[in-house]
């Protein structure tokens, strides 16, 4: 089925509903290794992974 769909569709669902889901899931992991050790190599990684997808993010454009 996901074949059927355009390209631009699929496009607009990966960037409405894929990308903030799997930002949500990260903060929260990054909030949870930040409470174990906030130094930690985990931690860090997680922190710079989500704030490379923040441009993805059409709230965080309008907040800037």
């Amino acid at each position: 089925m996901w074949v059927l769909l355009s390209s631009r569709l699929r496009t607009w669902l990966l960037l409405a509903i894929a990308v903030p889901a799997f930002r949500a899931a990260l903060r929260r992991a990054s909030a949870s290794a930040a409470r174990r050790d906030p130094a930690s190599a985990t931690a860090r990684r997680l922190r710079s992974l989500d704030s490379g997808l923040s441009r993805f993010d059409r709230r965080d454009r309008r907040r800037r």
